[in-house]
Formats: structure tokens, sequence, C-alpha cells
């Protein structure tokens, strides 16, 4: 039986619960919950922007480092990352095309996926994920999903090894067709939990 303790919650602590929620449930048959209807669900009920709180922890940092900001996604492949808090940065994907601007470090910067197969996996793994590609994430990663419909787990883990010098694997848990936390773990050890927050209701 897994149970959860109290206190913060930390990245590995999020793993762990995964590893927990992986595991098959008693008695449910597996035809009633697969992988193809959680993607169906998340293309289905996907919205266009979502603010998010993202932790990263890392040997370079004397503490962790909370970022706030927007996650707006286009289908099928614009992804922006909006970050207002601590400071203003935007990355945008357009098709093979990543956009980096920094107000504090005063540049802008434009780079093609073409020449970053390892950032070209990692990008994939939101898209795909957002976008319901079920075909297209499993060309990329070892797809593990786990958990019930009310709370799931989806664990990615890079089949080439571009992508594994850069993740050790992205763990997604969510709730019918909602994505609550994206958590990423680096070889290195340096890890991000990013926290998305439903729009409230006007």
């Amino acid at each position: 039986m897994c149970r959860s303790s109290g206190g913060n919650v930390r990245p590995i602590a999020v793993l762990s619960l995964a590893m927990c929620l992986l595991a098959p449930a008693e008695g449910r048959s597996a035809s009633d919950w697969t992988v193809e209807t959680l993607m169906g669900l998340l293309k289905e009920r996907r919205e266009p922007s979502l603010p998010f709180e993202e932790v990263t922890y890392s040997s370079l940092l004397t503490e962790p480092l909370t970022a706030r900001g927007f996650l707006k996604f286009v289908p099928p492949a614009t992804l922006e990352k909006i970050i207002t808090a601590p400071s203003h940065e935007r990355y945008v994907v357009e098709g093979d095309r990543v956009i980096f601007e920094s107000e504090r470090m005063g540049v802008k910067r434009t780079v093609s996926l073409e020449d970053y197969p390892a950032l070209r996996s990692f990008v994939e793994a939101f898209q795909a994920t957002l976008a319901g590609d079920l075909m297209r994430l499993s060309h990329v990663y070892q797809v593990t999903m786990g958990g019930t419909r009310k709370q799931w787990t989806l664990l990615l883990q890079p089949r080439e090894l571009s992508g594994k010098s850069v993740v050790d694997y992205v763990l997604l848990t969510g709730s019918e067709g909602r994505v609550a936390t994206i958590a990423i773990r680096s070889p290195d050890g340096d890890r991000s939990v990013m926290t998305l927050r439903p729009r409230a209701v006007q």
C-alpha cells in the first residue's frame, strides 16, 4: 500500500508517487483505461494557456529557484513559455525554430532544432503530449502510463542517445484531460517540477 508523507513535496517524492501509481490496480480491467484514452482526453480538453510555477533544483544553485509565468500551446507545433518572475524571459518554439528572449540579459536569440537533436527530443515531449499525439511521442520516448483516470502518471524515457544526454525522464501527472505537474530530471541529477494551475472560472 502506498502512503504519502506530510510536509513539502520534493521532486523525488513525485517520482516515488509515480512508481506507486504505475503499479497495476487490483481488480481493474486494463481495457477501461489506456494510454490511447489519456491522449484523447489531453487533445480534447487542453487549454491554450495556463499559469505555472516551476521549481528548479541544481548543484549550481545554493537554493532552489522558483519561476512563475504562463505556458501556451497552439497545435500542432507552437509552444511558448513566458516567465514573468523573478525576471522576464520568453521561449518560443515554432516548428523547427526556437526563439529565446531575456529582458535581464538583454538578448534575443534564435536557433534551429536541426542543430540541436537533444533539444528537439526535449521539445517533442511537451508538444506531442499536449497535442495528444501518441504516435509521435512513442517514436521519441518509451511511454509508461499508470494510475487511474482521476489520478494518472505518464513516464517518458528517451529512446535515443541524443535525448538521454539531456533527459533521464519526463514525468507527468494529472487527472482526466488535465496535466497537473511536469517533472524533469537530467543525467547530472538536476531536476525541475512545473505545476500547471487551471484558470479560475470567470
